[in-house]
């Protein structure tokens, strides 16, 4: 099974110039469509406060699109500690799933030490940058695509396992 992982901010949602604002942020009802249609597990996995996930999910209007949330104040560690990594693996297999062999984790993400961390331990790791979107020389870097929407779209036929 496929087990999409999705970073938040700059991931889920671009700030442009690096500043959050909530009152801009707005419902996407595309990018809701689009995760709903997913026939797999979909969680986010932020270095943010629940607060502020919650939030910005709300506002998005995607709060349901997620099965759980993991941001700073609610896990351990924070990313690119691998045992933050290894809670939230742990967490969603022993809660949620059981374990099992085919459990493919397909982490999108913005941050390239956060994807590293992520490809030493076995994930699917998939590149989310709006300013180089190639694969190029990082070698722990699986896919890469400029936004969300690209990936999810390209990325809906691609078999992991």
């Amino acid at each position: 099974m496929k087990i999409f992982i999705f970073d938040l901010d700059d991931t889920i949602i671009y700030y442009p110039f690096g500043i959050v604002d909530y009152k801009n942020i707005r419902v996407d009802v595309n990018l809701s469509r689009i995760l709903n249609n997913l026939n797999s597990p979909k969680y986010i996995y932020s270095n943010g406060t629940y607060g502020h996930v919650k939030e910005i999910l709300n506002k998005m209007n995607l709060t349901n699109s997620f099965d759980k949330l993991y941001a700073r104040d609610t896990i351990p560690y924070m990313k690119p500690n691998v045992k933050s990594l290894l809670f939230v693996k742990n967490n969603i297999l022993y809660s949620d799933y059981n374990t099992d062999e085919r459990n493919t984790f397909v982490f999108f993400e913005d941050t390239l030490e956060n994807l590293e961390t992520a490809k030493k331990n076995g994930w699917i790791t998939v590149w989310i940058h709006p300013y180089f979107y190639e694969k190029n020389h990082y070698h722990y870097v699986d896919y890469s695509y400029p936004n969300i929407y690209d990936a999810l779209f390209k990325m809906k036929n691609i078999r992991f396992y």
